[in-house]
Parts: structure tokens; sequence; C-alpha cells
């Protein structure tokens, strides 16, 4: 399909300009390498080794474009075993029928969970945060409840664990934020 071959495409232009920034990286031509740039993937490679569970946060609007599939390689490089989950965040912006096509494409490759986070209400004497787990009630939490299940199963299958620990990963924009809260 069209879609299949534009993401092909996206794949090899992704993995050509990693593989260029890598190669001036390792160059001995004493190129100028953001200090900015090598702090973030020491504390990202930190992050990957003490998560239990990876969540990659993607905006439903664009979960193609949010989504970094050499990220996912690089973590499963580090970890064969470690869990990635997808969590399509935005999913009030989306048609359902849209929301369901995505779910089947990206369950394809990972679990995949669609969630909408919660939002603040005013009400008298200041805003309150509302939350719920599967309303559909205009500024309520959708999948919150799928979320903290697929993590308790998480646990459960890691060394009888009574806790996990939890990565949280994305582009900026995508919800990261406001899935923690």
């Amino acid at each position: 399909s069209e879609m299949e071959i534009l993401r092909n495409k996206a794949l090899a232009s992704e993995t050509e300009y990693e593989q260029m920034i890598t190669a001036k990286e390792n160059s001995d031509t004493g190129a100028f390498v953001d200090p900015g740039r090598r702090s973030f993937f020491r504390e990202f490679k930190k992050v990957i080794k003490s998560a239990d569970v990876i969540l990659e946060v993607l905006d439903a609007r664009d979960p193609v474009g949010t989504r970094s599939i050499s990220i996912e390689r690089e973590i499963l490089t580090q970890d064969p075993n470690k869990k990635i989950v997808l969590v399509l965040n935005k999913i009030d912006l989306i048609p359902k029928e849209n929301l369901q096509k995505w779910l089947k494409y990206l369950r394809n490759d990972l679990p995949t969970i669609a969630f909408k986070c919660s939002t603040q209400h005013k009400q008298k004497g200041g805003y309150v945060q509302k939350s719920g787990n599967f309303s559909d009630a205009e500024g309520e939490s959708l999948g919150a409840a799928n979320l903290i299940s697929l993590l308790k199963n998480y646990c459960r299958a890691v060394d009888v664990k009574t806790a996990i620990t939890v990565g949280i990963i994305g582009i900026p924009n995508v919800g990261k934020s406001s899935l923690i809260n």
C-alpha cells in the first residue's frame, strides 16, 4: 500500500541520517558534537537501563510521525527482554474508526494502549483534576485502567516483583507529562 511505501522510505531516511550523525561523531576530523545531545543520550540510556517497562507515547493524530523505530531498536539492542508499550494518546482528537485502524496496525509490532489524558475542570474555589477510567465524559481520562492492568501484569511477570520501574519516552508535545499526571 502507499502508506507502507511511505513508511519504508521514512525509515530508510531515518536510518541514513542516524548513520551520518554516528559517522560524524566517530570521525577523527574533530567535528563538533553537541554536548547537549551527548548528555541527552547518556540520560536516555540510564532511563532505558533502569526501567522494566518503557512506555512510548504517540500522538493519535500522527502515530507514525511521532514514533521512533530507531529508538525502539536501540532499546531492544541494549536489552532484548525489555518490554515496550506504545501509548496512543489524544484519542479524543481522531475519529473512532481511525483509532481502531491505528490500534490494529500498531499492535502488529508492539502492545498498544489507547489513551486520553484527564483534563482539569473549573469548579467553585479553583480547578479540580477529574479522572476516571473508561468514561467518554468530557474531561475524563480514558484507558487508564487498561494501562494500569497491563503494567500490573508485567509486574507479576518480572521475577514476582512488588513494583516495577516504568520509563516514559516520546517526542515533545505527545502528552508524556499528562500521562504521568
